[in-house]
């Protein structure tokens, strides 16, 4: 590379972290949110040091590498003790007690509020902006009919009078389809996984708002009949139904003080 085009590229990545730092300084209001952004809020611009040379930076980076393979720990390092305060913040407190709650008060956010959360929600981790997801909100008669197609596909009879009472769980339920678009860059399961996250991060924003929730499916929930009812195309997924509604006070009283415990995290994590 010609010392001519190294520089520009310097100048180039130097502005383009003066932007993300100043973005960051003004998205967290001077680092309030965390620790991390307060660090990053305190920081000099790139601008107000002087870049190293080729030579420089190679050097010092290749002293850093040697250094860091022969210290380098086997898995994760702990001994750097933590700045996330899970209690503090709102949203790691809502997604540390966010519980499954299977009975429901009939109470239920308006369609209104549903549309509020989805726009929140729609900032899903999503390959190609392609938002290959969708809600389908039943309610009332819609959950008798539900019922009825559960039963046409596990070929299940009732006595004259009878109903299928699992839709009837909660007032509300939404149903959450996966809906991939074609995109050579983007896989099908990649785009189920984006449908999913979208449904888990409804699920925390609804319990955020103050609402239970229990996300339900089946072996039934593919069935020819199901997906006729729910209009699906052929391409289309059903990934099963939130069940939505008021959290009953009994439980409310109880979850201050419930003593279920988190998963060990050091689990889920390793080293290459």
């Amino acid at each position: 590379m010609s010392k001519k085009a190294g520089k520009k590229r310097r100048q180039k990545d130097v502005g383009a972290c003066d932007v993300t730092r100043d973005r960051v300084r003004a998205h967290f209001l001077d680092g309030q949110t965390g620790p991390w952004a307060r660090k990053l809020g305190a920081e000099p611009s790139a601008t107000d040091s002087a870049p190293s040379t080729d030579a420089e930076a190679s050097a010092s980076s290749s002293s850093e590498t040697a250094a860091s393979a022969a210290s380098r720990p086997v898995g994760p390092d702990y001994s750097v003790p933590s700045s996330i305060d899970i209690v503090a913040d709102p949203v790691l407190h809502a997604i540390s007690t966010r519980r499954s709650i299977s009975k429901l008060g009939p109470e239920t956010p308006n369609d209104a509020d549903l549309r509020e959360l989805i726009h929140a929600v729609s900032s899903v981790a999503d390959h190609k902006g392609l938002k290959p997801w969708r809600f389908i909100i039943i309610r009332g008669h819609d959950r008798i009919r539900l019922g009825e197609a559960l039963d046409e596909a596990g070929n299940v009879q009732r006595k004259a009078g009878e109903i299928n009472e699992k839709p009837l769980r909660a007032e509300l339920l939404l149903a959450l389809v996966a809906s991939p678009q074609d995109n050579p860059k983007v896989p099908e399961w990649e785009q189920h996984a984006t449908a999913a996250g979208a449904g888990h991060l409804l699920e925390l924003a609804l319990w955020q708002a103050g609402w239970g929730v229990m996300w339900r499916s089946g072996n039934l929930t593919n069935e020819p009949a199901v997906r006729r009812l729910h209009r699906l195309k052929e391409s289309e997924l059903l990934m099963g139904w939130l069940y939505i509604g008021a959290v009953p006070e009994r439980y409310r009283q109880r979850l201050p003080n419930s003593t279920r415990p988190l998963p060990d995290p050091e689990q889920f994590l390793d080293t290459l």
